[in-house]
């Protein structure tokens, strides 16, 4: 599912009740308080009539006086949070408390969508509760590594399927703590069954808990969004716009399955322009796919091929792990 306009409109009401509750609570503690301490009072006072003097000041050019000013109304500051300390509240009691203080429940900062709008929109309308459940069952805690063959062997390593497991979910550990730090793509490789999906779990969760804003997409459901793109109707292809948006936003973009889609040569292209676009960003992206790297190379353009080469490549082996549990 993705995010429409009225969805959309119903986040920036909710961020706006946020913000109007913040203001309305910081009122109430400064009437209190102007009761307790009437100093207080005057001091905030002078401050609003030295903010209207700085800004006279400052359209003057009388750049002495307005730095007299200035340090006038940092003395105020000053002894403003002095007494409110000593009185045994917090120095920022009569400022409002938003559950942002990075956007202040705008939802924005700098012109750009704030981490908690984007994820707000994330979990709300990209993690369904299928999801969720899938997160709270597939993870770091759950990875059993006795899925694994420990006589089965890659023939061009000889290492187990086991131990190719291990490396694999110390390499997905690495990715997670090191994210943030440093720039990495991951493209998970292997037959169907075999875990793929269940470790890119693992680290979607992990991410999920640290903060960060992760975007799991089917190869299907990435390219049904590039189709409504640009072929839509017009309610579609604005939904379809602002997924594209939270598609290149997002601090790790997961794309599974690739190769169970239908391209095109449009889909393809955009396909292209989402890895370069996040590429540019330094914004990290985990591919899943099933299909080899010649495979990769016939499906999709030279270009994509190129550019998923250079991800770190991922492989795990074995029989199809649902199909074990069931037996």
């Amino acid at each position: 599912m993705g995010l429409s306009s009225s969805e959309y409109q119903s986040i920036l009401r909710e961020y706006e009740a946020r913000r109007l509750a913040a203001d309305r609570a910081r009122e109430l503690r400064k009437i209190e308080l102007y009761k307790k301490i009437p100093t207080l009072a005057e001091i905030d006072d002078q401050l609003i009539h030295g903010s209207v003097q700085a800004a006279k000041l400052a359209l003057e050019g009388n750049s002495a006086s307005l730095d007299a000013l200035n340090r006038t109304n940092d003395w105020l500051i000053a002894r403003k949070q002095q007494i409110l300390q000593s009185s045994g509240y917090p120095a920022d009691y009569l400022e409002p408390h938003y559950t942002c203080p990075l956007c202040k429940d705008t939802g924005s900062v700098d012109g750009k969508a704030c981490i908690c709008f984007r994820r707000t929109v994330i979990e709300r309308f990209y993690m369904d509760d299928g999801r969720r459940e899938k997160l709270a069952k597939e993870n770091f805690r759950t990875f059993r590594l006795d899925s694994y063959s420990a006589i089965s062997t890659d023939k061009s390593t000889g290492k187990t399927y086991r131990e190719i497991a291990a490396e694999a979910l110390r390499d997905a550990h690495a990715f997670v703590d090191n994210f943030g730090k440093s720039y990495r793509n991951l493209l998970l490789n292997g037959n169907t069954g075999v875990g793929k999906t269940f470790l890119t779990n693992c680290i979607a969760g992990e991410l999920l808990s640290r903060g960060y804003t992760v975007l799991y997409l089917s190869a299907f459901r990435l390219f049904e969004i590039f189709e409504h793109y640009r072929f839509g109707d017009k309610e579609s292809s604005q939904q379809a716009s602002m997924d594209f948006d939270t598609i290149l936003d997002c601090d790790l973009l997961i794309i599974d399955d690739l190769g169970t889609e239908l391209p095109n040569s449009y889909t393809t292209s955009q396909l292209f322009i989402c890895l370069e676009e996040r590429d540019l960003r330094k914004a990290p992206t985990l591919v899943s796919t099933n299909l080899s790297m010649d495979e990769l190379s016939k499906r999709y353009s030279d270009r994509i091929a190129s550019r998923l080469f250079t991800f770190q490549y991922i492989k795990l082996f074995g029989k199809d792990i649902r199909v074990l549990q069931t037996l």
